[in-house]
């Protein structure tokens, strides 16, 4: 997945109107996530798309996406790289808003970071219609993450793996 957009300018101007409706889906969502986001020493939002195929001892799937880390008035946009492995399978597209209660774990994360760990999903959502089962917030040393279902149908148990790397052509 990728950002909508012709030019860099083009495609910052799309993340950052997406991140604005994140963010806006999340306040409706997660009202504590407001005040969470005032007090916080950044934050970072990312949209990205994944898929799972079963195989005989699992499932195999991938995904990607983009995003942009906040602070103050410095914008970085990222990408985001995942792959998971576990039980189950379909195509869901979701978001993830990180809140940084910590500068130097923020920055560590602006720079690139990886991210691993075991999930629970159940997704069916088409526009507005639909939902999602899973953990809809996860606290961590320095930050929280809230997921939100976007679209898809997909279920299943998987063990992920995320990378999080600024995008050389949109941070010039």
């Amino acid at each position: 997945m990728k950002p909508e957009g012709a030019t860099p300018a083009e495609q910052r101007a799309f993340i950052d109107g997406e991140a604005e409706r994140i963010l806006a889906k999340l306040a409706e969502e997660e009202p504590d996530s407001t005040r969470e986001l005032a007090a916080a020493e950044g934050h970072a939002v990312f949209r990205y798309t994944s898929g799972k195929m079963p195989l005989i001892l699992g499932g195999l799937g991938a995904g990607s996406g983009y995003g942009v880390a906040v602070d103050d008035d410095q914008r970085t946009y990222m990408k985001i790289q995942k792959l998971n492995w576990g039980w189950g399978m379909g195509v869901k597209e979701n978001a993830v808003v990180f809140i940084f209660d910590d500068a130097e774990v923020f920055e560590k994360f602006r720079r690139g970071k990886w991210d691993s760990g075991a999930a629970a999903e159940a997704t069916v959502k088409a526009d507005e219609l639909g939902g999602g089962i899973g953990a809809s917030a996860t606290q961590k040393e320095g930050f929280k993450a809230y997921e939100l279902s976007e679209s898809g149908l997909s279920y299943g148990i998987t063990y992920r793996t995320r990378r999080f790397s600024p995008t050389s052509s949109l941070n010039r």
